[in-house]
């Protein structure tokens, strides 16, 4: 349980770093104010990532792994 945390936490926290970066420069450009603005969409973005990647994580895992096991059956 704890590593399924730690990954959420991971994935959220990047997840949410990096595209909050890219869409604050693609809304409002990057000027004098542009850390102060990414700095808080990141925080409310992390805010709702991070608790999302913890509960859809081992989510997608169970459905990734059954979908290679389908390919490698498919391929066999």
């Amino acid at each position: 349980m704890l590593v399924k945390i730690i990954t959420g936490l991971i994935i959220g926290t990047g997840m949410s770093f990096f595209m909050s970066g890219i869409i604050t420069i693609i809304n409002t450009g990057i000027d004098a104010r542009y850390l102060s603005r990414w700095m808080k969409a990141w925080a409310f973005a992390w805010s709702i990532a991070t608790p999302i990647a913890i509960i859809i994580g081992p989510i997608a895992r169970k459905y990734a792994v059954n979908i290679a096991d389908y390919i490698r059956n498919i391929k066999s």
